[in-house]
């Protein structure tokens, strides 16, 4: 190397290493500690977009997908879209039912429940958005792998 840029790294390397160390640190917490992730459509009126038409939220991806709670919002890739990811509500977990619901039974219970009951397998979740009828979830796609969880939602940061 020729001494002009020997001495130009010797004297930006200091602040070369800051912004790879701030940026490699930042790309680590969000991919493995929090993350944002925004809704947008109808699917989780009333809880987010009730009067508009994006949230943004806060997710936590510490927490192992084994202690999710039926209740729970989370954030999950998109069993339909290969690089989609959905926000939904966890409604059963493996060995709990789900109640056919005579107003909007979706494909999939009307298909594959028992009496009016569908009983989520082992490894698996079953995902509702909290608004029935304009949410595309396990009513139309079935049970959800506990793998496809990327996160549980924390809190909403802006929106509505």
């Amino acid at each position: 190397m020729s001494k002009r840029i020997l001495e130009w790294l010797n004297k930006h390397l200091p602040a070369i290493k800051d912004v790879v160390g701030v940026s490699l640190g930042a790309y680590l917490f969000t991919s493995r500690v929090l993350t944002t992730a925004t809704v947008t459509g109808p699917s989780m009126a009333p809880t987010y977009n009730a009067n508009s038409s994006t949230s943004l939220l806060l997710v936590d991806l510490v927490t192992p997908v084994t202690k999710v709670e039926p209740g729970e919002i989370v954030l999950v890739h998109d069993p339909e879209e290969a690089n989609g990811f959905i926000v939904k509500r966890v409604k059963a977990l493996a060995g709990q039912f789900v109640e056919h619901d005579m107003d909007n039974p979706g494909t999939y219970l009307a298909k594959h429940s028992y009496e009016g009951k569908y009983s989520v397998p082992t490894g698996y979740c079953w995902l509702e958005g909290d608004n029935p009828s304009n949410s595309t979830d396990s009513r139309k796609f079935g049970p959800v792998p506990l793998g496809l969880i990327r996160g549980r939602i924390l809190c909403k940061l802006l929106g509505s």
